[in-house]
């Protein structure tokens, strides 16, 4: 069976391509599926396109948030031929899959028929947001920040709104502020020093849950000294950039102030429900499924364009150059 896929050939190219996928001995576990939208993770499918993430060689097969239909499938899977799955795999017509019962393993999961197929397609950025709600302590009442807004921030401000908290939403970029209050959020500050106004929402109490999702020390350490005695910070955001500061107020902030600093990364989730916990894979996707049904939690908002694959040149450039005018892209496979 012939598949159209996108491929990242250097800096700043990107094409169709054209492979054979065999229909042949699929394994127990193994999937052949019809894909009928993916979406762009700007993020890591950026940093590749443009040369920004290093010690990788080209060609590149950018993507992991497919959306699409089962056409034949392995004895040991738990969903049927046409059902509609979610599978992390790479931009293509069609793929070949398999899926594993373990921690950033390869994965398909069965799509509810109630689900819209545009909005599954974000699939991963929900979860990769729920993380970092299921690792606070959240109480009716609280005060939560979030420190970056992008689509994940805005996520993650949008999933803490609709638990009745409320949601102090900060970053210096006004369009990301723009969506944010598409997507519910009130209250809102573009001060790169926020604390006044911090101060101000929260009756010069502090927040009682700063959430980072940036990855830059500079935010982080914001959040530690905007985080009231005995709240919480999480770090959902992964730190790459090198930074140098005295290290020693921000230890002595944490410790006079008895704050829980917590580390969010979504990979180390199990993926299926484990005694003592409700954070797993499993149930998060299920949570994430309530989510997109809800006529409150409107993500499509955060979608700016559903287009066809062979536009992937521009639509890498948009999002690369067009930021205030381009948020996330979904290809529509339904040509191929």
């Amino acid at each position: 069976m012939e598949s159209t896929y996108i491929e990242l050939i250097g800096i700043n190219e990107s094409r169709l391509s054209k492979e054979e996928i065999s229909e042949d001995n699929l394994k127990d576990n193994e999937a052949l599926i019809k894909a009928e939208y993916s979406m762009i993770s700007a993020g890591t499918e950026l940093s590749r396109a443009f040369g920004l993430k290093k010690g990788f060689s080209y060609p590149v097969r950018p993507g992991y948030c497919m959306v699409g239909k089962v056409l034949k499938k392995g004895k040991a899977l738990d969903f049927e031929v046409n059902d509609r799955v979610f599978v992390n795999a790479p931009h293509a017509s069609v793929v070949r899959r398999s899926h594993e019962n373990k921690v950033q393993g390869p994965l398909i999961f069965k799509i509810p028929d109630d689900i819209d197929p545009i909005k599954a397609s974000a699939i991963n950025l929900l979860l990769v947001a729920i993380q970092g709600v299921n690792l606070s302590d959240a109480k009716i009442g609280d005060s939560v920040g979030v420190f970056g807004l992008g689509n994940i921030g805005i996520l993650v401000a949008a999933m803490y709104k609709k638990m009745g908290l409320k949601v102090i939403g900060i970053d210096p970029v006004k369009h990301r502020l723009d969506l944010a209050k598409k997507m519910g959020i009130d209250y809102l500050i573009d001060q790169k020093d926020p604390k006044e106004e911090i101060d101000r929402l929260t009756n010069n109490k502090g927040l009682d849950i700063s959430v980072d999702v940036t990855g830059l020390s500079e935010v982080i350490i914001n959040c530690i000294e905007n985080t009231r005695s005995y709240g919480q910070v999480i770090l959902l955001g992964s730190p790459r950039v090198s930074y140098e500061v005295d290290i020693t107020p921000v230890l002595s902030n944490i410790h006079m102030k008895n704050l829980i600093v917590k580390g969010g990364f979504n990979k180390t989730t199990p993926v299926s429900p484990v005694d003592g916990s409700n954070n797993s894979l499993i149930n998060n996707l299920n949570k994430v499924f309530d989510l997109l049904r809800s006529d409150d939690f409107d993500i499509s908002v955060l979608i700016s364009d559903v287009i066809d694959p062979k536009e992937c040149q521009k639509a890498y450039y948009d999002l690369m150059y067009n930021k205030d005018k381009v948020n996330l892209i979904v290809y529509d496979w339904s040509n191929y």
